[in-house]
């Protein structure tokens, strides 16, 4: 069977800018978290409501006059965060408690800012990332109880999970990842490496697990959909292996749909330490689907 080669989509990507290091007095580093199920993503855009457009808006709201705030990644519309990570060059001088307070009031439901941290001006949301991990949780018995639907993708047909857990072993390591990603990541270095790729089955659910130091646009979803047509016999695990050498003329698999996404955990190993905090983590689990 032949290599997948997903369907391109539109998305901007931009190479890594020249890093000009902020007053270590005014750069804040925020501690976040997000339901996407009603937002456009992550990066403001002229339609529909985007994280960085709402934390932007709040900002404003609390006296910011300055710089857009910047993410740790651009996840797409859907897609939810457990914790994700950003950084603003303040231009009012306010309290860390006080801006903690104003974000959040200002901020809907669904975007939480759980810690503010006044950090070095080499702090870099994204490029000072050391990596992230995501989960994608299946639900594959029946009907979806009400508070887990907006965070899981239905699956009612039968699936081979050990196809799905062999193919997921392919992943592991240093790969090329052209055949996982759309035609704008394609632009780029599409060499990746993927320290964790596994299933869990948690009783009606699958959750599959993805850990590496960066990602490429959709790759992911995209690496889930390979999986899921692994486990209904569409794929072979050698189509994978086939793909993950550059082979793009395999058939298209789509990427799994968005909600079933979770950004899980950012890290920030050897990233500039903060100066200061305010806010902690709430002490509950912090998603719904926790385990």
């Amino acid at each position: 069977m032949s290599a997948p080669r997903f369907r391109p989509q539109s998305h901007p990507l931009h190479s890594r800018p020249l890093l000009r290091p902020a007053s270590p007095a005014s750069r804040l580093r925020l501690d976040m978290a997000f339901a996407g199920t009603e937002l456009a993503g992550w990066q403001a855009q002229a339609r529909g409501a985007t994280v960085q457009g709402l934390v932007d808006e709040a900002l404003k709201a609390i006296g910011h006059r300055g710089a857009r705030v910047a993410g740790c990644s651009r996840t797409d519309a859907g897609v939810h965060a457990r914790l994700f990570t950003a950084h603003v060059d303040a231009s009012m001088e306010r309290p860390l408690e006080a801006v903690l307070k104003g974000l959040n009031a200002n901020l809907p439901p669904q975007v939480r800012v759980y810690r503010v941290h006044r950090v070095p001006g080499d702090f870099h949301a994204r490029y000072s990332c050391s990596g992230k991990s995501y989960r994608y949780h299946l639900f594959t018995a029946g009907v979806v109880p009400p508070h887990l639907a907006p965070y899981v993708w239905s699956w009612q047909g039968p699936l081979d999970v050990e196809a799905m857990e062999r193919a997921a072993q392919a992943f592991v390591g240093e790969h090329d990842f052209a055949a996982f990603t759309t035609r704008e990541g394609r632009e780029r270095n599409t060499r990746r490496s993927v320290t964790q790729c596994s299933w869990e089955r948690r009783g009606a659910l699958l959750v599959l697990h993805v850990a590496g130091p960066s990602f490429l646009h959709r790759m992911v979803r995209c690496m889930g959909g390979a999986m899921v047509a692994a486990g209904t016999g569409r794929l072979t695990v050698e189509g994978i292996r086939r793909a993950l050498e550059g082979d793009l003329t395999g058939p298209q698999i789509p990427a799994l749909p968005a909600q079933g996404l979770t950004l899980w955990e950012v890290r920030f190993e050897g990233a500039p330490e903060p100066v200061e905090t305010a806010g902690a983590l709430p002490d509950i689990p912090l998603s719904p689907l926790e385990g």
